[in-house]
């Protein structure tokens, strides 16, 4: 039985945001919410410009049909600033303000009187340096990242609002690099393990870091920093630039990391490959687990070598992209169909590509999502005219199209909520 834990997820290669200072009590109090749940879900569709962050957000009370006309369905509403979500309970969160600026907005969906399922603009969490990572311990409890400052935010989702910060000044920076914070949390039981990003600020990211990726370790229990632990030869521990949240860990416990490489941006000409690490259950430390699924890949690039998304669905099968074509300017990598989707077996370190889909371009390499015993694997490909969501059976190798958006831009995220008590 393949497990269906991906309640979470969306990716584009972004200038990332930061600046100012923040205090606890900048952020206003608002009223506890109470939101009875039951047991149907709803559907969100996120689209967007391929050329700005303004697009669409689309509900949908059952999974969505064979063909979507964003601007043409009347659930839809049209906002300036998507940037990827993570979906929870009843709502998803756009990781910036829906109007643009800092944030993490919740986008909830409201019943009309006519029957329509319209996407709201909800409460904000504020940043004031933007951030790219939100995670949920508990209906009462859930973690953010602000780029302003290396400590990590807590919360509580039943407000929506700042509760506290914990504390991560003995993390190991580099003060002579521009840039220095937590890019990506993933919780596992009373453990949060928070990817350190520290190199250069846009443009481009480069990782420059003498002890390779870092990772932190945080005690949810007392929410304070243990340590932090490091390897070697490795760079853009997690989902590094990635504004969404896909499942990392296994049945037994364990937490797969992957790691984004050099992006071939290294000033000395060295490409340090993507990688999958793990954390094994009962530890705080890596193991020797080392996993490349792209050399695994007849005919994928041996230069650059990248893994963009990460999607674990249960008996050691995981999904990811690699990098088939090597780009001849940065902003393929973005736009051009350089990569395929490919089927891990995380246990024998193997790869194939998935039958039946085509290549795709960064604007939504890495989104993957686990509903209805079935992975959906989003596609945007320029060159045949491909906006499309693949569904395949971890128990195959074979995809088919699922969802094809015919107009309101390039899929930006879809995600899985539970329907409230109307």
């Amino acid at each position: 039985m393949y497990l269906n834990k991906n309640k979470r997820s969306a990716w584009l290669p972004a200038a990332l945001l930061w600046l100012s200072c923040a205090t606890d009590d900048a952020i206003p109090v608002q009223q506890n919410e109470q939101v009875d749940l039951g047991l149907d879900t709803d559907y969100v569709l996120f689209t967007r410009s391929s050329s700005s962050s303004s697009g669409f957000i689309t509900g949908f009370d059952e999974f969505p049909p064979a063909v979507v006309d964003a601007p043409g369905n009347p659930n839809t509403s049209a906002f300036s600033a998507l940037s990827g979500g993570v979906a929870f309970q009843n709502f998803v969160v756009n990781q910036q303000n829906l109007d643009g600026g800092f944030g993490y907005q919740k986008v909830p969906l409201s019943l009309t009187g006519e029957g329509n399922l319209i996407p709201e603009r909800g409460a904000v969490l504020e940043t004031f340096g933007g951030g790219s990572s939100i995670v949920f311990a508990s209906a009462d409890k859930g973690y953010y990242t602000d780029f302003n400052t290396i400590n990590i935010q807590i919360f509580d989702p039943r407000t929506y609002t700042r509760i506290g910060e914990i504390d991560m000044s003995e993390t190991p920076v580099n003060p002579g690099n521009g840039a220095n914070y937590f890019n990506d949390l993933y919780i596992r039981g009373n453990r949060m393990y928070a990817c350190f990003y520290t190199g250069r600020t846009f443009p481009p990211f480069i990782y420059e870091s003498p002890i390779g990726a870092i990772v932190s370790v945080i005690d949810l229990e007392t929410d304070t920093y243990i340590k932090s632990i490091n390897m070697p030869g490795t760079k853009y521990p997690g989902q590094a630039f990635m504004r969404f949240k896909v499942n990392s860990i296994d049945e037994n416990g364990n937490l797969y990391l992957p790691t984004q490489g050099g992006l071939g941006l290294e000033d000395n000409g060295e490409n340090t490959p993507a990688k999958i690490l793990r954390i094994p259950a009962g530890s705080d430390d890596f193991d020797d687990y080392e996993f490349i699924p792209q050399l695994e890949i007849e005919g994928a690039s041996k230069e650059t070598i990248i893994n963009a998304g990460f999607l674990y669905v249960g008996n050691g099968i995981a999904y990811t992209n690699v990098l088939m074509e090597e780009p001849t300017q940065s902003p393929d990598l973005v736009n051009r169909p350089l990569m395929r989707w490919a089927k891990l077996n995380l246990e024998e370190k193997t790869a194939e590509l998935v039958q039946g889909i085509p290549a795709n371009a960064g604007l939504t390499t890495g989104m993957a999502y686990n509903y209805n015993d079935k992975v959906q694997l989003v596609v945007y490909n320029v060159d045949e005219n491909i906006n499309a969501i693949y569904e395949t059976d971890p128990a195959t190798n074979v995809a088919e199209k699922k969802i094809d958006v015919i107009a309101g831009g390039v899929i930006y995220g879809f995600y899985e909520v539970i329907e409230p008590i109307r």
